[in-house]
């Protein structure tokens, strides 16, 4: 797969679209603290779930799971953080998809440096880039690199 996978369309039937919603609230809820940003991402998604949309089913593509995995990661951190709470929580709902705790691992990482590549080329407030790349707990070799940058 070329280009940049934020970019790629997958197809979501209504079924598939209500199992990441409800994984989206479930990692929501799962620190105790609904985040507005969490609320407003979830909202805008929900937003083109079909009513009568099925959320309790095993999604059916790679695919699809790579993109409820990557959705229920873009919920925690839109706070800016993954907590502990919200990283059960989405071990638990991929598990539930089949997706093992290396895949979670993996996209957690990509999903992060995601986030970052906003600040690509940003010169002005490199070292606020690179207190981002720390919080996001990127490896430090990424941060050392981001460092490096101007």
């Amino acid at each position: 797969m070329t280009g940049d996978w934020f970019d790629t369309e997958v197809p979501i039937d209504g079924d598939a679209a209500a199992v990441i919603a409800r994984g989206m609230r479930l990692v929501a809820r799962a620190d105790g603290v609904i985040h507005q940003r969490e609320l407003a991402l979830i909202a805008s998604f929900e937003a083109n779930v079909p009513s009568d949309a099925d959320g309790g089913q095993r999604l059916k593509s790679d695919a699809v799971r790579s993109v409820y995995l990557r959705s229920l990661i873009m919920v925690a951190l839109a706070d800016g953080v993954v907590s502990e709470p919200e990283m059960v929580q989405i071990r638990e709902l991929a598990g539930e998809q089949g997706l093992s705790e290396r895949e979670v691992d993996t996209e957690v990482v990509q999903v992060k440096r995601r986030f970052l590549s906003v600040f690509a080329g940003v010169n002005v407030f490199r070292d606020a880039v690179v207190r981002v790349a720390r919080d996001l707990g990127l490896p430090e070799a990424e941060v050392d690199a981001l460092s490096q940058e101007a």
